[in-house]
């Protein structure tokens, strides 16, 4: 059972990661926990699922650690939960734009099913996000503390039940869903390269507890 559920996550996380082979999982089945240490992950896709511009494109993207916890009985109404330890991006700007994404790479087509409704309602949680922004002019960084994903009610409420963060309309065949993303600190500090004989005094800017809602429509079919 635990050699299945461990083909079953290389299965949906491969794709997005260089490194991860079986022997970088431990797994709990019995208590639903799992753990993910050193991922190096896909820059292509990830440029392409974040639809940056074409201009920028992802150089780097590492994660220290990642823990799962999921509830197998209850995974219609409860999320499953990441817990990240360190990410870090690195991105550059391109001399010359890339291709940009087709509609082939942005939609993957099918019906909305169970398995949707359960990536969509995992919780992420990850101590520290910094961001490095690479160009022939600048560079920048982006660092953010204790940043929490979630789904939430219609009325920006913690849900006790996930099914209650949905809305369908069979109708028009869509469905609402609502996410909030919040974070404790931030940290952005950005510097223009400069010659030995300059010195220019790096722009920062340091600010706590921000949060930002989204909603997401979807396609049923």
């Amino acid at each position: 059972m635990a050699s299945l559920l461990k083909n079953q996550i290389l299965k949906h996380l491969s794709k997005f990661t260089k490194n991860l082979s079986a022997d970088k999982i431990n797994l709990s089945t019995l208590r639903g926990e799992g753990d993910l240490s050193n991922l190096e992950l896909n820059e292509d896709i990830l440029t392409q699922l974040l639809e940056l511009p074409t201009w920028l494109r992802i150089t780097k993207a590492v994660c220290s650690r990642v823990s799962v916890k999921i509830q197998w009985t209850k995974l219609k109404s409860q999320p499953i939960c990441l817990y990240l330890d360190e990410v870090i991006l690195e991105a550059e700007t391109c001399e010359q734009p890339r291709p940009p994404n087709t509609q082939s790479q942005q939609s993957q087509g099918g019906k909305y099913g169970f398995v949707d409704r359960v990536m969509d309602g995992i919780y992420i949680h990850v101590n520290s996000v910094v961001v490095k922004l690479h160009s022939h002019m600048f560079h920048a960084s982006l660092q953010l503390s204790r940043v929490k994903v979630q789904s939430m009610s219609p009325t920006w409420q913690t849900p006790s039940d996930l099914r209650s963060t949905r809305i369908r309309d069979p109708g028009r065949g869509e469905i609402l869903l609502f996410k909030e993303i919040e974070w404790q600190t931030t940290r952005i500090e950005a510097t223009a390269k400069c010659t030995d004989e300059d010195f220019l005094t790096p722009l920062r800017l340091i600010a706590n507890q921000a949060k930002i809602r989204i909603v997401v429509k979807k396609r049923l079919i």
